[in-house]
């Protein structure tokens, strides 16, 4: 049988990438830890490592709470399912805190091994900020290593990422809309929130990645287009993975719906113009979606 491959899902964040690890995690071909995010290797430094054992410890409490919950409820299948978890998370924050001269400790959590495996992964949108120095680190885990960088819709990827530090920075007494448009706001009017904008900064980082990673052990796929049946089987060849139909038809963790100011559009298509030109260049076809939102630049 032939070696397993790994996969490293570099981002981009908020374009699909919880969609795809449930999708792999179901899988039956596939083995992927219960830590859906593993940040090994965007924390060698150390300020980024001690900040990340830390939200890992924060994690960790709620989890050990929401067994207790699941004990007293007699959900059985949910205690097994979090003790799972809780495993994987202080087994991933022993490798982090560890010695990292060389990465061997972070494999074996990685790819522990199962039966019939043909792919593990670690899903990491972070990792798109990675150096070369280090992408080339993380390809030399193993010579199956494969890369993947989801590419959404600029717009609709920006504004889910806007929502996303919008739930997480609001206070009990601000309006959730109104939080989301002021981030946009002092993005456009200010240069705040830079970091939204690099995390979805395609010209870069696919320049970056085709730079670094050769180009049959990289994948650059529409979001749009992975989540239907073409696309699935697309990624399953890259992966070496059977084209499984997936349980999850519409990407998860979407948040409620929140109205971005029509005011507010142009400008934001306006800052986003440059990825829709690129990627239209330098990848392929648009998909429909990002098709409409481009018209609107020039409609």
């Amino acid at each position: 049988m032939a070696e397993p491959a790994i996969l490293f899902c570099v981002g981009a964040t908020k374009a699909g990438t919880s969609w795809l690890y449930r999708y792999l995690h179901d899988h039956p071909d596939c083995s992927l830890p219960a830590v859906k995010e593993a940040h090994y290797w965007d924390t060698f430094d150390v300020d980024a490592r001690d900040r990340q054992v830390a939200a890992f410890k924060v994690r960790l409490r709620e989890l050990r709470d929401l067994r207790e919950q699941a004990e007293k409820a007699g959900r059985g299948w949910q205690v097994t399912n979090v003790t799972r978890r809780i495993s994987d998370m202080k087994n991933l924050m022993a490798v982090i805190a560890g010695d990292r001269a060389d990465d061997q400790a972070y494999a074996n959590w990685l790819t522990g091994r199962v039966e019939g495996v043909k792919l593990f992964a670690d899903i990491t949108p972070n990792y798109a900020t990675l150096a070369d120095e280090m992408l080339a680190r993380m390809l030399a885990l193993s010579p199956q290593t494969r890369v993947l960088f989801l590419i959404r819709d600029p717009l609709d990827r920006l504004w889910s990422h806007i929502r996303m530090q919008a739930r997480r920075q609001r206070q009990s007494h601000e309006v959730y809309e109104k939080k989301a448009n002021n981030i946009l706001y002092r993005m456009l009017n200010r240069g705040q929130e830079t970091h939204i904008l690099e995390r979805g900064d395609y010209p870069n980082i696919i320049r970056k990645l085709r730079r670094v990673i050769p180009e049959d052990r990289l994948m650059i796929a529409f979001t749009e287009n992975v989540m239907r049946q073409n696309g699935i089987s697309h990624l399953a060849d890259f992966l070496g993975i059977s084209p499984v139909t997936p349980d999850v038809a519409a990407p998860v963790h979407q948040g409620p719906e929140v109205v971005m100011l029509e005011k507010l559009r142009p400008r934001a298509l306006k800052l986003l113009n440059e990825h829709y030109e690129w990627v239209a260049r330098n990848i392929g076809p648009l998909p429909d979606r990002w098709q409409e939102n481009r018209a609107r630049m020039t409609g």
